[in-house]
């Protein structure tokens, strides 16, 4: 009895601690970009075929090509979305949204006359706000149509909502010379990561808007710079073409002469104005480089920063581009876009996925067999308000995942 109570009397002896349940996520490539070079021949020449109505069913199977190569810990992703969703919300959006806005912006400018000109204000505003609800429904749809071990992505919260802040946050911009910009930036992509879940885990988002303005405030100086170094450039040959070219105009008219373009004394200039006007189309090709390429690295920074403050369960994303790589990944793709006639588009496309897919990486552990799958329903349209106004780029969807 006494030995009995004995055992009683004691504290329970604690029970090994268990395992931890999270698995280490690794985010890896496997695909090869050229590959996709015979669909985008092939898509090219059915779009053209059916009048750019099979537009839809290739961006779907330039999407599902691209989310195959990209593996989970060896798995991959899976895209179900079909073109035939993409196409219908097009539709809707196109007869119930974007028609009635042409419209009104047709007869306000032809009907009204000088009013027109007060009625397209509230219509921008309102295309405005439509572009921000268009990014929302964009990455609410690509989420929920892609899955991983069976389990798909969603969001939560009102595209309505998220189009509103898109909107004012950006009427407040030129008030404070732009440089409420990484303000906003973070601001909007909080919204959007907090709104995202893989299956019923939620995703975190920590990120302050501090940390970005050092990298944006010296972006923004070396901008200003470039446009007046190029702008100074650009003023001087003007000052060498042009101006000559009117004081021979003004001394030919006081003595009654009149000089056209066909005149012999245009001779003479003729060779120069040509001259003036290849150096101006390579000052603005320069500039629009130099623009890009400043920007770059301030994406870069942003890119970097909110992979780091994004966390799923236990773990914390990281994204390592650089300036330099970013822009020439991007601007090689534009170019093989254009001199294809985007014949190559899912060829770029595909690379901008791999560059930053390779540069991902995760640290902790996700708890992936706790998490179940979404209740949400799943929509029976796409994303045709982002159709409409062209939300689409291959970095802002790899980075939807």
């Amino acid at each position: 009895m006494a030995f009995t109570n004995d055992l009683r009397s004691r504290s329970p002896i604690p029970s090994p601690p268990r395992p931890s349940q999270g698995e280490p996520v690794a985010i890896t490539w496997s695909g090869a970009t050229w590959g996709l070079a015979g669909l985008g021949l092939v898509n090219f020449l059915l779009t053209v075929i059916t009048v750019g109505v099979y537009h839809f069913w290739a961006k779907t199977e330039v999407r599902r090509r691209i989310m195959s190569s990209v593996r989970i810990n060896g798995e991959p992703l899976e895209y179900t979305g079909t073109g035939t969703e993409l196409f219908l919300g097009f539709l809707i959006v196109f007869v119930l949204i974007l028609l009635p806005i042409l419209i009104a912006l047709y007869t306000a400018q032809i009907f009204l006359g000088v009013w027109g000109a007060l009625a397209v204000l509230p219509i921008n505003l309102l295309i405005f706000y439509l572009y921000g609800v268009a990014l929302f429904r964009a990455r609410r749809y690509r989420r929920s149509r892609l899955r991983w071990r069976g389990v798909r992505g969603a969001m939560v919260g009102s595209s309505w909502a998220y189009g509103w802040h898109a909107l004012w946050s950006s009427i407040l911009l030129p008030f404070t010379l732009m440089f409420l910009w990484p303000w906003r930036d973070n601001f909007l992509h909080a919204k959007l990561m907090r709104a995202g879940r893989f299956g019923d885990k939620p995703f975190g988002f920590a990120g302050g808007s501090g940390p970005l303005y050092p990298r944006y405030t010296l972006v923004f100086l070396l901008t200003f710079l470039a446009l007046a170094l190029i702008g100074g450039l650009g003023g001087v040959i003007v000052f060498r073409t042009v101006k000559p070219l009117f004081d021979a105009m003004q001394q030919a008219k006081a003595q009654g002469v009149t000089i056209d373009w066909n005149s012999p004394e245009m001779a003479i200039f003729k060779p120069l104005i040509w001259t003036a006007t290849a150096m101006g189309v390579g000052l603005y090709a320069a500039l629009l480089l130099a623009v890009m390429l400043i920007w770059s690295f301030y994406r870069t920074r942003v890119m970097t920063y909110f992979a780091t403050q994004t966390t799923l369960d236990q773990a914390t994303f990281g994204l390592r581009p650089s300036g330099w790589g970013l822009f020439w990944v991007t601007f090689s793709g534009l170019l093989l876009s254009i001199f294809t006639l985007t014949i190559l588009s899912p060829v770029a496309e595909a690379r901008v996925a791999r560059y930053l897919v390779r540069r991902m990486t995760v640290t902790g552990t996700v708890d992936f067999a706790g998490i179940v799958q979404s209740a949400q329903t799943l929509s029976k349209t796409g994303e045709g308000l982002a159709e409409a106004f062209d939300v689409d780029t291959s970095s802002s969807f790899i980075l939807s995942i």
